[in-house]
């Protein structure tokens, strides 16, 4: 049985660090956020009347920058683990 790393044709990426993988959560439970606010866009309205739209723009542009700031983290590190020195001779 052929596992699912042996049908990735490139080699993987960096181990992910704590600040990666907290970095990640916060992406994730912001689009989750905004998500949600954007889909109960009308309760929240009735909820908490004009500071809704705000609020809604706050959680995306949240959401934009941690996304923004997550995927320079993971890119930097994925070239730092890609292009590390080895001592293999070719």
């Amino acid at each position: 049985m052929t596992s699912w790393r042996d049908m990735i044709p490139v080699p993987l990426a960096a181990p992910e660090t704590k600040e990666l993988r907290a970095a990640r959560f916060r992406v994730i439970a912001a689009c989750l956020v905004f998500a949600v606010a954007l889909l109960f866009l009308g309760e929240l309205r009735q909820l908490i009347g004009s500071a809704a739209l705000p609020g809604l723009a706050a959680a995306f542009t949240f959401m934009a920058v941690q996304g923004w700031a997550w995927a320079r983290l993971k890119n930097a590190a994925d070239d730092a683990w890609l292009f590390r020195e080895t001592d293999d001779v070719a």
